[in-house]
């Protein structure tokens, strides 16, 4: 699989993948790191709770991520963090034919409230070619003294996900990566809860 198809590729070998589920393996991924380290330089100098990720008339179905960061300790809010997010475009691809791999043509920022809350204005990403992979949605935290793999989340109406997959996000509770999804009049919007994991830091 090439790196314009499926950017996690090396992450999917490497953890025999149980997809949205980052461990320790992943911050060995020097070249993964290196092209996060590359992407924030790009970030932007104002950067506000809402946000998008696929600009304004990007093809696909509209989708807003409605999320909130937590603590370890999955009570306490994360406010004036960083929350950095990218997905494939409709057709399953992250970057533009011929592109530099690891380049996530769709992403954005956002800061968190006081509350721990941000929003994402996008759309629905599509599943890669190979229709292997659930569409997923990547996330990466950076609070004011460290920075963690905030992993990921997928969509509860996909057909691609395993049963057994479905099952570790129910047992996780509000923190699970399978996400409901509700329709909005033209809209889909999803709720979804992160966790800075000290096990995830990179």
């Amino acid at each position: 699989m090439s790196h314009s198809t499926c950017t996690c590729a090396r992450l999917t070998a490497v953890l025999a993948i149980t997809c949205g589920v980052f461990t320790l393996v992943a911050a060995q991924d020097t070249d993964y790191v290196r092209a996060l380290e590359r992407t924030q330089k790009e970030r932007p100098s104002t950067i506000a709770s809402v946000a998008r990720i696929a600009p304004e008339g990007e093809p696909g179905t509209p989708l807003v991520l409605h999320g909130r960061l937590f603590a370890a300790d999955g009570k306490t809010p994360v406010p004036d963090a960083i929350v950095f997010a990218y997905h494939t475009d409709r057709t399953g691809l992250y970057n533009l034919p011929g592109g530099q791999g690891h380049s996530w043509r769709l992403r954005g920022w956002a800061r968190t409230d006081r509350e721990g809350r941000f929003e994402f204005d996008t759309i629905r990403p599509g599943v890669y070619p190979s229709r292997s992979v659930p569409a997923h949605v990547h996330f990466a935290l950076y609070t004011n003294d460290a920075r963690y793999f905030g992993g990921e989340i997928q969509f509860e109406d996909d057909s691609l996900i395993r049963a057994e997959d479905r099952d570790r996000s129910r047992a996780a509770g509000a923190f699970g990566e399978v996400r409901p999804v509700r329709t909005n009049g033209q809209r889909q919007e999803v709720d979804f809860q992160l966790r800075v994991d000290p096990k995830q830091k990179f």
